[in-house]
């Protein structure tokens, strides 16, 4: 049998980690049935998933302050809002080996894509008020590009991806063993067919294929999946880490976030990711004012993009006037402090929505293991939050004016939204997707702590399957567990502790040894 073996980098960080201090229990604290006062009813295959693993390097350090190498002012950039300083922002970021390009205070003007691809290298200004990144043209002006909705419409090709601002990369996999043996999910183990391709220490992904008969689909969604008649060829997959060996049967540091069986093919791969380190921060970004172009017929005033790269972040960032804030399409990421805003003469009605300022405020699709925390949507968009094709991300400690906490469909499973201010709360499960794709959530989707001024009922019983869980919600309802299936937990956010269920599961830890799962 293997003995677990725990994180040297956890045990020596956790003076440094970033992790959140919930206020101490009192007498008037209610928890959860699931979790208990500090983890001790809950089991690694249980219906509460651990999400303690979101975000740059799993929580266990943040993101660091990296050094400023190059002044984007040395290479030519003016900020005075009126010369295109485009090229002389590229050419500081193409300079950089790595290291931290700076923009002084300033307006600057761009009017075409700026890359990052390479690790280590961050896009950093003085402030989101002080240095600000200004577009007077969409990328839909500049490089026109057609595009689908899921029912075959026209959209333009920058209603769902591509950003003005993009960090990107590759993840370099490839096959180093196939799994041999069945797994529970909650389980830790697995037996592989080629162990010595496999080191402690290593970081893999574990990949699942869909069947022909969609039978991964149908087991996400609880067998429950609602109508799949246009569903896509579908996989899904998981970090991992190695941490012990013994013959053919290899130990990881989490528990596997579903089962493995052979008709799905599982197989461990290589993870070699081309850029990590990079990110963005204290910027600004600035569209005009005119008004929303309407779904699918957005202009491309797109922020942020974050393809296929690892251990990168967004932090103190506001985007005004944007039909895309943040576009993320990657693997444990944090992006922290992220504000969206926009003048009034934006709004228009659109998707059920008044005053709607743009399409997708944080996205988040085709993604794994990210923290998206402490942000500010203070201008509504069709879709403020959205997952879609993605799993083990967290949203934490963030508001809006009347939060929508879109899934696309496509299979969005084991996401936890925590400790979140909801605003008005009229519009919390308002969900797009296309025809055929399944329900909106498949299982496992964690609610945890969400307030609003006025009554937060669950959702539509079609919205997701029977695995969903709800824990302390804005409600008249007297306390108590009131369903098994989904879980529902009718609680006063108020007395709910935790009160941010990640900070907690983080918290548990990296102060002691991974829990066993049950036998």
């Amino acid at each position: 049998m293997i003995t677990p073996c725990r994180s040297l980098v956890a045990s020596l960080l956790l003076c440094t980690a970033a992790v959140f201090v919930a206020p101490p229990a009192d007498a008037t604290s209610t928890f959860s049935e699931l979790w208990g006062r500090d983890g001790e009813k809950w089991t690694t295959d249980g219906p509460l998933p651990d999400f303690s693993f979101a975000g740059y390097h799993a929580g266990e350090i943040s993101p660091p302050s990296v050094p400023q190498v190059n002044d984007v002012k040395t290479f030519g950039a003016t900020g005075d809002g009126v010369t295109d300083d485009t090229r002389a922002i590229q050419a500081a970021i193409d300079a950089t080996r790595a290291g931290a390009v700076y923009l002084p205070p300033g307006r600057y003007l761009i009017s075409d894509f700026l890359h990052i691809s390479r690790s280590g290298v961050v896009l950093r200004g003085a402030g989101p008020e002080k240095s600000v990144l200004w577009f007077p043209r969409g990328l839909d002006a500049i490089h026109p590009r057609e595009g689908k909705a899921s029912d075959g419409r026209r959209a333009s090709g920058y209603s769902f991806d591509g950003a003005f601002v993009n960090i990107e990369g590759n993840y370099g996999e490839k096959t180093l063993a196939r799994v041999t043996s069945a797994a529970r999910r909650g389980d830790h183990e697995l037996r592989v067919d080629n162990p010595v391709a496999l080191s402690i220490g290593q970081t893999l992904v574990l990949t699942l294929t869909e069947d022909k008969d969609l039978s991964l689909t149908r087991y996400l969604y609880r067998d429950d999946p609602g109508d799949l008649s246009h569903a896509k060829s579908f996989g899904t997959r998981m970090i991992l880490r190695v941490v012990a060996k013994d013959g053919d049967t290899v130990r990881f540091d989490r528990p596997l976030r579903f089962e493995t069986r052979a008709a799905w093919s599982p197989e461990l791969r290589a993870f070699n990711p081309s850029v990590t380190e990079s990110g963005v921060e204290s910027l600004g970004f600035a569209f005009p004012a005119t008004p929303y172009g309407g779904h699918f017929k957005e202009s491309g005033y797109n922020a942020i993009e974050l393809r296929s790269v690892y251990h990168c972040w967004v932090r103190d960032v506001v985007v005004h006037n944007g039909d895309l804030g943040v576009n993320l399409v990657a693997r444990a990421c944090t992006l922290d402090g992220v504000r969206l805003t926009a003048d009034p003469a934006r709004g228009i009605k659109d998707g059920g929505v008044s005053d709607c300022t743009g399409h997708h405020g944080i996205q988040l699709k085709h993604s794994e293991d990210n923290l998206v925390v402490n942000f500010a949507i203070d201008a509504p968009y069709i879709h403020d939050l959205t997952v879609e094709d993605s799993s083990g991300n967290v949203f934490a400690r963030g508001r809006g004016r009347d939060l929508t906490l879109d899934h696309h469909k496509d299979t969005p499973y084991e996401n936890l939204f925590t400790a979140l201010d909801c605003g008005r709360g009229t519009r919390s499960w308002l969900s797009g997707g296309g025809a055929g794709l399944g329900r909106h959530s498949a299982g496992w989707s964690v609610f945890w702590n969400l307030r609003a001024t006025r009554e937060l009922r669950p959702p539509a019983a079609d919205w997701g399957p029977s695995n969903l869980v709800l824990v302390g919600l804005q409600t008249a309802k007297s306390a108590g567990v009131t369903s098994r299936a989904p879980w529902i937990e009718v609680t006063p956010p108020d007395s709910l502790q935790p009160d941010d269920l990640h900070a907690a599961q983080l918290r548990r830890r990296l102060e002691q040894p991974s829990p066993q799962p049950r036998p």
